[in-house]
């Protein structure tokens, strides 16, 4: 039978022991770059309030952190003098990516949304309640997708006079800022002709919001919907924002201002128009989003060799038709 002596020692070293590995567990999740604590993170990164924030798993990265879409993401960050960048990391490989790089992030687990896979989509599902923290905490968040090249400081290009500022999937300026559009149902003789406003979506992958009680409930409903049924995000941002109060139904009344579309640009108007157009030949946009097209990594780094390497064309292979 033990005796009390050594039943004592057994016990401190024991408590010694939980007590080290508690510790080494807090260094782990709070260090110089990153912590479970989000207010900890934005006061050490924000500036006037506003962060840059992108949402990654470990299916951005290489098992070394130093590689692919995200490091790219973050390499556009520093280049363009955002000091004021962040990584949610979802997962561990992402915190430890993070650490490496010696950027900041705030390592979080996310309650499941409908969709449940670690895709983009499942990711992007997932960001509304992420968002909404900030935002409860009164801080603005410029919400980027990791498929994104930063080439100048989005934040000296932001409006800031609406609730929501962004990137629009539209690829000229009727699509992107709103165009009469007029419907014929020759069925109806003299009436035939019914006039409708039509816009194209906002992209849930680049936008910037405002803290205040309106864009808070915009992600509580985002959330709750993706949470009950399996829609797509973006869908569901955009019916969230637009659709009007109608019987039951109250709108979220959110102010919307599109982002200038040869600033903030999606991948269809680079790639189909502006790179074909001698008026834009040294135009620099301020964030290109790849959304358009499946191949985004090597698009993106298209974009970074014409853009930031200063090389004449648009380097990629079978990226020369026009078109494509």
């Amino acid at each position: 039978m033990m005796d009390k002596a050594l039943a004592q020692c057994l016990l401190l070293i024991t408590i010694t022991f939980t007590a080290s590995a508690a510790a080494a567990g807090a260094a782990a999740e709070d260090s110089v770059f990153g912590s479970r604590d989000l207010k900890t993170v934005l006061e050490r990164i924000a500036i006037n309030k506003e962060v840059m924030a992108a949402v990654s798993n470990g299916a951005l990265i290489t098992p070394n952190g130093k590689y692919g879409m995200l490091k790219l993401w973050i390499d556009g960050c520093q280049r363009a003098g955002v000091k004021n960048f962040m990584v949610i990391a979802i997962d561990d490989d992402v915190a430890n990516a993070c650490e490496n790089l010696g950027v900041a992030y705030w390592r979080k687990t996310p309650e499941k949304t409908a969709d449940k896979e670690a895709s983009n989509h499942g990711i992007s599902a997932q960001k509304f309640q992420l968002i909404r923290e900030f935002l409860s905490l009164g801080y603005s968040v410029l919400l980027s997708d990791v498929d994104i090249v930063t080439l100048q400081n989005p934040f000296d290009h932001l409006y800031r006079d609406e609730d929501v500022e962004a990137l629009s999937d539209g690829y000229d300026e009727q699509t992107a800022y709103g165009w009469d559009d007029v419907h014929d149902d020759p069925k109806m003789g003299w009436s035939r002709w019914a006039h409708t406003i039509r816009v194209f979506t906002l992209n849930s992958g680049l936008f910037y919001i405002r803290p205040n009680e309106r864009t808070i409930g915009l992600m509580d409903r985002i959330t709750d919907r993706l949470n009950k049924r399996k829609e797509w995000d973006q869908a569901v941002f955009n019916m969230e924002i637009w659709f009007p109060s109608h019987d039951d139904y109250k709108t979220s009344r959110i102010a919307v201002r599109i982002m200038n579309i040869d600033k903030f640009m999606n991948s269809k108007r680079l790639f189909k128009t502006i790179r074909y157009d001698a008026q834009y030949s040294n135009h620099v946009p301020v964030m290109v989003h790849v959304n358009y097209h499946p191949d985004k990594f090597q698009r993106m780094q298209s974009i970074w060799a014409r853009r930031i390497a200063g090389l004449q064309h648009y380097k990629r292979n079978g990226c020369r038709q026009r078109g494509k």
